[in-house]
């Protein structure tokens, strides 16, 4: 199984593979500009959801590769109590799990995109959902925190399509110019952070 699944012996275990393109995009970027991008050693795996990372790190136990999950913060039930278990059965060590709000100061629960600075990432949205009419800041309810239940509640749906947002940044020419430095600033602490919790 690890071997089918895995091309490095070093693995940061996400959700999708829309993280997987925002991670590399941004790690791509950050390295051109001279700033700390991820690791040429560590391999992003998009496991497909919150439920089955769980499900990864008990198939690999024992398997003599390094893991560090990478994930938004908790809102389902069942896929927090499964983390949880394998915690506190010692299958995967409570260091080497990290959650996106934990780089963002002010944020207690958060997705990948709160990384972004708000008109970023709107920006991308734009691009992506040209059904829609452009979506400013000022049209985001400054009473939540996350940008996807921000933009949720703006098109009045509970959920949208995060890959489009992500596939946006795969076709677009970025330069130090692309984002605001507070989203490269996020970024990079994410990198370092994740770059540390592997053995050199």
């Amino acid at each position: 199984m690890a071997q089918n699944l895995f091309v490095s012996s070093k693995n940061l275990l996400v959700e999708g593979v829309s993280d997987l393109i925002i991670l590399t995009a941004l790690s791509g970027l950050l390295e051109s500009l001279g700033r700390q991008g991820i690791r040429e050693d560590i391999t992003i795996v998009p496991t497909g959801g919150l439920e089955k990372v769980a499900t990864f790190i008990s198939l690999l136990r024992g398997s003599q590769l390094e893991i560090v999950c990478l994930l938004d913060s908790y809102n389902d039930v069942k896929a927090k109590a499964k983390m949880e278990k394998l915690i506190s059965e010692k299958i995967i060590h409570q260091s080497k799990v990290r959650f996106f709000h934990e780089f963002i100061e002010g944020y207690d629960t958060a997705d990948l995109e709160d990384l972004f600075n708000k008109r970023d990432y709107l920006n991308l949205f734009n691009l992506a959902f040209k059904e829609y009419d452009n979506i400013e800041v000022s049209d985001l309810n400054s009473n939540i925190k996350r940008i996807i239940l921000q933009i949720n509640k703006v098109i009045d749906k509970n959920r949208f399509n995060h890959f489009r947002p992500a596939n946006e940044i795969a076709k677009i020419s970025m330069d130090g110019n692309s984002f605001d430095d507070a989203t490269l600033h996020n970024f990079e602490k994410v990198f370092k952070e994740i770059n540390s919790l592997f053995d050199y």
